[in-house]
């Protein structure tokens, strides 16, 4: 007896076809000549939505219509052509990744080719999904990564710009630095700064930065363009951003297009007021002609920070000018005073003498500095001067004036006048002691003068009168009354006379090369090559540039003063290389000075030796050698470098 296949428990699987529209996505079957023998609904829908039924209907060969493909599909084409026919040949099966953009929107679809073998023939099932969102997606992703990068990379270049204006030191320079960072960072053909008329601004008030595109275009025309924008800037006060359009449709703007006629493109501008901390304006900081697209948010946020970076460095550059004008003008002051003035520790010991004190004690500057205030005052009196000097240091006594003896270089004791004032820190410590001091001998030796008449003169006011008594007793007993009045007052006059004689007688101051510039580049010379930098490029994480930088700058001032770059024909090498051992890699960088002063090998350390082998040991675990060369200090620093490690606490 037969039984149905409901009867032995089997579901009727349904037929292929509406096996086949049950699937969501275009699906085609091809025989081994790439002929379509079957495709479901999704596929003649798709089809007919595209203008493509009769290239994809049953019985049309798949593989002709793709390898008669052209225009820009082409390619794709025939790499999914020879993918199927790899499939049919053998392969189990080919995937392939395509665009397929309509007329109103951006698809992108995956083809899929599987082997299917039936009772010994051959298909190949062609699927088509629909990866559109995955795709945007994607490019929307890559779009954020390129755009976090570029801002990496522009805050690495702002920190850089903050770093090279920090030692610029002239409002010009800070100026013309911003203005080409500006054009670099955001990526535009040209900018400009209008700076605000000031006495200690540049003399040409607009500085241009232009890209090899303007670099033979006149620079006074791109001033003259800014001036319409930097009316409007200082106007408002407010950054302005703008494309091709909406600057000619703003009135107070047409004469930025009428000054440059067709010479000049202005895609669109960009521009910020460079603002004092105080709130005055000092400029504005303008961009145009951009690379790619028109100026965004991102553009003038970055725009605004360079105009604040400008605006600070600026102020401070004619701040600390002022600062360096007025110190200037109190050392002079100080050095040329008819008195002399030094400052004095807690130890009594010179920290800062002048000109004058030198020529009151007979001691040189530098033997002065050497000295205690107590080495110049006597024996006997230095118990009382610590006694004063200890009270001022605790704060109870914060000035004292005294008349003293000291004792010249030469032995000779003389009269000074000393005023002691003590200066304290901001938390009530003692700091030091400001000493003005006034050679007083002259003076003393007049007094001195001038007390020994008085007490002549109280001497021979007395002998005087007994003179008199004397002269009028004499008389008396001797001359008669009328010759005694004649004879007495001539004999007192002779007395007044040789009195007046004897009166008159007695009344009489990211990159390691990077790292390597910013100490170097001061000593810049176009004449000499006073330095040579030689190595490939390192990056160094924070904690290494850090105490490295310091190490850096201990060289570079130690060169200053007293090694190569001291002299006018010196010279410094920094050479360096990256090697790696066991798979740890170190920077191994060599500093070596040349057609310096002599060298000596040093009797004791300072603190740039000290930082260079225990800080850079201890903190950097870097190995360190320091030769002393005669013909100039070598250096060479073993420096790990590693990928991860802990800040250490400074």
């Amino acid at each position: 007896m037969n039984r149905t296949s409901e009867q032995n428990g089997i579901v009727p699987v349904p037929p292929a076809q509406h096996i086949l529209d049950a699937l969501t996505g275009p699906v085609a079957v091809l025989d081994q000549t790439g002929a379509i023998i079957a495709v479901n609904k999704a596929w003649r829908t798709f089809g007919e939505a595209n203008q493509a039924r009769e290239a994809s209907s049953v019985g049309v060969n798949y593989l002709d219509v793709c390898d008669r493909a052209t225009g820009g599909d082409a390619a794709c084409a025939r790499a999914a052509a020879a993918g199927i026919r790899s499939v049919l040949a053998g392969t189990g099966s080919f995937s392939l990744e395509y665009p397929c953009h309509s007329p109103t929107e951006k698809r992108w679809f995956q083809l899929r080719a599987s082997r299917l073998d039936h009772e010994g023939a051959i298909y190949a099932v062609v699927a088509h999904h629909d990866i559109t969102d995955r795709i945007l997606v994607e490019q929307e992703w890559q779009g954020l990564l390129a755009r976090a990068h570029r801002h990496q990379e522009q805050l690495k270049a702002l920190a850089a710009t903050c770093t090279r204006i920090a030692a610029a030191g002239l409002p010009e320079i800070i100026f013309r630095e911003i203005t080409e960072q500006a054009r670099l960072i955001v990526g535009t053909h040209w900018a400009s700064t209008h700076t605000v008329p000031y006495v200690l601004w540049p003399e040409n008030p607009v500085i241009v930065s232009v890209s090899d595109k303007y670099r033979e275009f006149p620079t006074s025309v791109i001033a003259q363009s800014g001036t319409g924008v930097y009316t409007h800037v200082v106007q408002t006060g407010q950054p302005v951003r703008l494309t091709a359009a909406e600057l000619s449709r703003l009135p107070d703007l047409q004469g930025v297009r009428n000054a440059v006629s067709d010479l000049l493109v202005i895609e669109g501008l960009l521009a910020v007021p460079i603002t004092g901390v105080q709130g005055g304006l000092l400029g504005v900081l303008m961009l145009s002609d951009k690379d790619h697209g028109a100026f965004t948010p991102d553009d003038e946020a970055i725009l605004v920070h360079l105009a604040q970076i400008a605006a600070v460095a600026a102020e401070n550059a004619v701040q600390t000018r002022a600062e360096r004008e007025s110190r200037e003008r109190l050392w002079t002051t100080h050095e040329h005073a008819s008195v002399g003035i030094g400052e004095t520790n807690e130890h009594g010991k010179f920290v800062t003498v002048n000109k004058g004190l030198s020529s009151i004690t007979g001691y040189s500057r530098h033997e002065l500095l050497a000295l205690s205030l107590f080495d110049l005052i006597p024996p006997d009196d230095v118990e009382t001067e610590k006694a004063l000097y200890k009270r001022q240091i605790a704060g109870d006594l914060k000035t004292y004036s005294l008349e003293r003896r000291f004792i010249r270089k030469d032995g000779a004791s003389a009269w000074l006048q000393m005023s002691s004032t003590a200066v304290f820190n901001s938390d009530g410590r003692f700091h030091y002691s400001v000493r003005v001091i006034q050679d007083i001998d002259q003076r003393k030796r007049f007094e001195q003068r001038q007390a020994l008449l008085v007490r002549e003169l109280h001497h021979r006011v007395r002998n005087t009168l007994a003179v008199v008594e004397a002269l009028a007793s004499a008389m008396a007993r001797t001359t008669s009354a009328q010759d005694f009045n004649r004879t007495f007052s001539s004999r007192l006059a002779t007395l007044a006379k040789t009195q007046t004689l004897l009166a008159e007688d007695y009344w009489q101051t990211a990159l390691l090369r990077e790292m390597l510039l910013c100490e170097l580049q001061p000593f810049h010379n176009k004449r000499h090559q006073r330095f040579t930098l030689e190595g490939p490029e390192v990056n160094l994480t924070a904690d290494l540039a850090i105490p490295l930088s310091m190490a850096l700058h201990e060289l570079t001032a130690n060169a200053a003063r007293y090694g190569a770059l001291s002299v006018r024909r010196g010279c410094v090498a920094a050479t360096w290389d990256v090697v790696t051992t066991d798979g740890r890699r170190a920077l191994h960088l060599q500093w070596r000075e040349r057609n310096g002063p002599p060298v000596d090998t040093p009797t004791h350390h300072g603190f740039g030796v000290t930082l260079l082998e225990r800080v850079l040991q201890t903190q950097c675990q870097a190995q360190v050698r320091l030769a002393f060369d005669p013909a100039g200090l070598q250096v060479e620093i073993e420096l790990p470098l590693m990928m991860h490690r802990l800040l250490p606490d400074y």
